[in-house]
């Protein structure tokens, strides 16, 4: 593995080039002394696109304006490896990677990248659902010694793809990014600004600086949260929508199962060893407390189409099994009981397989 000289500008390389990280490669681009943007192409066929689309990435804005940037660097998988546009082997090291794929490709879209990914690397995780870094460490680094650092991410801009490299910023909002604690080590509440090439806060340090992405950077414990807050929403909101072929207007229609199902996640959170001794969990938490932030999304986005119902129109596999499967799985592991999240579940499982196979 060829490794990167300290003395040059640091890179970031963003791998899954959808709405989110379209809009993030576009983002880091507006950080005042840019870091290196590095595209990761995973089919031949983005890179004409790339070409044809003049070699740049488009932003349509809130306000109606339409911004380009473009000195991106490419890298492209073919033939089973990653090359340049000159077909030399990419094969550096790794110091920043944004991953944005969908939950369900995380590892297999790492997988090519794993050698060129160590202890100096970090991973920002800017997707939705959780539990993708527990798959990543079981079939990919099961080594804590050797394992990257992790950041976690949460976005809730609203943003869509017009077509590959132009984006539409539909909704301003927010980023919320944390450092994953690593393995007998404690989180640390304060977020310093060291910015060498290779360190775990790089990204946290300056992804913030683009006024685009709106980002800012937290505790753990408290981005954790801001996590379970919108995983919670989804577990709700996207299986009803998928199981209905519906808007997210239709949610309405079910209060006592919203009320069900919060209870479950209430009950799971407060009961997380992540969140032990953390202040004002409970009252965060609460059944009320959580139904007034799902109601105030709805009335927000009653003519919003989730994107699990996007999937199931399209045969696609839905990322239920991170979100309704983490509720699953963290309440076996505080021993909560979790029947609506796995009945949900189930459901959107078989109707999910029944569509593929027809």
């Amino acid at each position: 593995m060829a490794l990167r000289s300290q003395t040059t500008r640091p890179t970031i390389h963003v791998l899954g080039l959808g709405s989110i990280g379209t809009f993030t490669a576009h983002g880091l681009k507006d950080i005042p002394n840019p870091p290196t943007v590095t595209l990761l192409l995973h089919r031949e066929s983005l890179y004409h696109e790339y070409i044809r689309n003049n070699r740049r990435m488009t932003l349509n804005t809130i306000s109606g304006d339409t911004v380009h940037h473009s000195d991106y660097n490419l890298e492209i998988y073919k033939q089973g490896a990653w090359q340049t546009p000159t077909d030399s082997p990419a094969d550096d090291q790794i110091d920043h990677l944004v991953v944005t794929v969908k939950a369900t490709q995380t590892v297999s879209a790492l997988r090519a990248l794993r050698y060129r990914l160590g202890r100096a690397s970090t991973i920002l995780f800017l997707q939705n659902g959780c539990g993708m870094i527990d798959e990543v460490n079981e079939h990919l680094f099961p080594d804590p010694e050797t394992r990257p650092n992790y950041l976690t991410g949460v976005i809730s801009h609203g943003v869509t793809l017009a077509s590959p490299f132009n984006a539409i910023h539909t909704g301003a909002s927010a980023i919320s990014l944390g450092l994953v604690p690593r393995e007998n080590s404690q989180s640390s509440s304060n977020i310093t600004t060291i910015t060498e090439a290779g360190d775990p806060e790089y990204m946290l340090h300056n992804i913030p600086r683009s006024p685009r992405l709106s980002a800012r950077s937290y505790s753990f414990a408290d981005v954790f949260q801001i996590q379970l807050e919108k995983l919670a929403v989804n577990a709700f909101c996207n299986p009803v929508c998928a199981l209905h072929d519906a808007k997210n207007g239709i949610l309405f229609d079910f209060p006592e199962l919203r009320r069900a199902i919060l209870t479950e996640i209430s009950n799971i959170v407060c009961r997380l060893p992540e969140l032990s001794g953390v202040d004002g969990v409970e009252k965060r938490f609460g059944v009320d407390r959580l139904e007034e932030t799902v109601n105030g999304i709805l009335e927000k986005t009653r003519e919003t189409t989730c994107s699990m119902v996007v999937d199931l129109r399209n045969r696609r596999e839905t990322e239920i099994r991170f979100i309704n499967g983490y509720w699953v799985r963290r309440g076996r592991e505080v021993g909560v009981s979790t029947a609506i999240n796995e009945e949900l579940m189930d459901k959107v499982l078989r109707r999910s397989a029944a569509l593929r196979l027809e």
